[in-house]
């Protein structure tokens, strides 16, 4: 049996940072979305994270996709990268920084609805125990935003954007038996941005009239919580014992994620929604 290694502090600060970095994004969305459309919002940020991962697949010499997979990066990175950030970004145009982030943290749940109905995974007695939870949650988050007896539509669009996320990682585990993490990734947001081009005179005419704030949190969801956090990510997923280690580090994104938007929003959500994003959390786990 293999022994496991020891896993040096500074590699739980690198998981910390890119999981802060992550939470991040739901605020910097939710403010720079006032000044953009959420398909402008998309592209401005994934062609600068697109600039950068490019730039690193360059170092490493990484090997271009075959042809035959050429269609399955463009369909990922079309569910993955243009519907489920343009979903979420027009989403958070009416649902606070915070319900967002536990929406999208039950991506998971819809990965395993799809796995039992496409794939025909079995689930566990625990497993249908923990979806129903997590749906009872996801309701109760849906119904509190825009009050009892409300729906707010801005959830459905988060929802669908979860669900998005979950597709994409059906196509990633595809994907990763053949190509690195950092092609995965790289590729599936440059073919992603392709389709959001549509939305680049949009783009250019609202970076000419939005204040500078705006423009360089468009900037920062590309560099940062885009680019930088997953290289963060996949550094320290390489230095622990399991993959399973690394993954429970992002069941507190959004933790920082509610604690990020009061500080830079002054944003509280209701008592209501922060218990169904507790649901729908504890659901996952």
């Amino acid at each position: 049996m293999k022994a496991k290694k020891q896993i040096p502090a500074y590699v739980y600060v690198v998981l910390l940072f890119s999981v802060l970095l992550w939470a991040s994004a739901f605020s910097a969305i939710r403010s720079s979305v006032r000044y953009f459309s959420a398909g402008e919002l998309a592209l401005l940020r994934f062609l600068s994270a697109s600039a950068i991962l490019f730039f690193f697949l360059s170092l490493k010499k990484s090997k271009l996709p075959e042809r035959k997979d050429w269609g399955t990066f463009f369909l990922a990175g079309f569910i993955g990268i243009s519907i489920y950030h343009f979903c979420l970004n027009l989403g958070e145009k009416t649902v606070m920084a915070g319900t967002a982030s536990f929406l999208i943290s039950t991506i998971p749940v819809f990965t395993a609805i799809l796995g039992i109905i496409f794939l025909n995974e079995p689930l566990s007695s625990r497993g249908w125990a923990g979806l129903i939870i997590s749906l009872a949650g996801i309701a109760l988050i849906s119904f509190s935003e825009a009050g009892f007896g409300k729906l707010n539509p801005g959830t459905l669009l988060i929802i669908l954007a979860s669900i998005s996320g979950s597709i994409y990682v059906i196509f990633q585990k595809k994907l990763l038996e053949k190509y690195s993490a950092l092609e995965v990734t790289a590729y599936t947001m440059i073919t992603g941005s392709v389709f959001l081009l549509f939305y680049f005179p949009g783009m250019i005419h609202s970076v000419q009239s939005a204040p500078y704030f705006a423009i360089l949190e468009g900037i920062y969801l590309g560099v940062f919580p885009a680019a930088v956090a997953y290289l963060l990510w996949t550094y320290a997923l390489l230095k622990m014992n399991s993959a399973a280690e690394v993954s429970a580090f992002l069941y507190i994104t959004p933790v920082f994620a509610l604690i990020i938007a009061f500080f830079w929003l002054h944003e509280v959500p209701s008592l209501a929604s922060i218990l169904g994003g507790i649901l729908a959390l504890l659901g996952v786990i």
